[in-house]
């Protein structure tokens, strides 16, 4: 498919074997497809006989131009100067985010509604990493988009930790709106260290992970923002916080997956 502005995009759409219910097909939209898709589709179609059928739907890119157009699309508008040095090549266009959700709500959306029954009460949205950036940043900006957000390993560094910009705005918005939602937060207990395998995967690139890490600070700032968003436990956001022992930012995706489906499905279903 491709965007209103002509950006080419990769969907993958995963239907369950059981037919729609009389609502429309639950739908988890998961980004980063390529390391995520086949995971989260195993999930729910084995526990498709525990909770009942869901629709998974991946958003990606042709492969040639990937990272660049990912950057683009999970990040919100940030002031460059912002931005740590760390990246070979420098960040390229960065703050699309509000175009992306763009093209996810008015044209993805309709397009697979108009091919399978779609429950507009039952959607949820998973992202890793700056695609977890992106989750965080719709649910406090767009809270009516999805009524479930699971985000793994989120970005919140970004841009100075612009994304946080947003979040007394949203609680406030929340305590009087009350708006059924729920937020998992999820991170890998390593992603605080450098573990030996990343220091063989950077050696390459001779990017200093010491130096990423005091930057990213992704433990921290994941568990700091799972704590002020629990005052909004009364007011109709359901949150929860899981750091994964012994797993690093990239070996923690198919725990982040399991149980963001789980956190999900047990929330649509009971």
């Amino acid at each position: 498919m491709a965007s209103a502005a002509g950006r080419p995009y990769t969907i993958s759409l995963a239907r369950p074997r059981a037919a729609a219910p009389a609502s429309g097909y639950p739908v988890l939209y998961v980004l980063d497809p390529d390391t995520a898709f086949a995971t989260l589709v195993d999930f729910v179609r084995n526990h498709e006989s525990l909770y009942g059928p869901v629709l998974v739907v991946g958003v990606g890119y042709p492969q040639q131009t990937q990272a660049d157009n990912r950057i683009l699309d999970l990040t919100p508008a940030t002031d460059p100067a912002t931005l740590p040095p760390f990246r070979a090549g420098g960040w390229g266009p960065v703050g699309g985010a509000e175009a992306f959700l763009g093209f996810l709500r008015d044209t993805l959306r309709p397009e697979i509604g108009g091919r399978v029954p779609l429950d507009a009460n039952r959607q949820a949205l998973f992202g890793h990493s700056l695609a977890g950036l992106f989750v965080l940043h719709i649910l406090f900006r767009h809270t009516s988009t999805f009524d479930t957000y699971v985000a793994g390993s989120p970005s919140i560094w970004w841009g100075g930790k612009v994304l946080l910009g947003a979040l007394e705005d949203f609680k406030t918005h929340q305590k009087v709106a009350r708006l059924p939602r729920r937020l998992l937060i999820t991170v890998g207990d390593l992603e605080a260290s450098v573990s030996p395998e990343e220091l063989r995967g950077a050696a390459a690139s001779s990017m200093d992970l010491h130096e990423v890490r005091r930057h990213t600070r992704m433990v921290e700032n994941a568990a700091a923002l799972a704590a002020q968003v629990q005052e909004l436990s009364s007011f109709g956001l359901q949150s929860a916080f899981v750091r994964f022992a012994d797993e690093t930012h990239t070996s923690v995706i198919p725990a982040y997956l399991s149980r963001g489906a789980r956190f999900t499905l047990s929330g649509w279903f009971g």
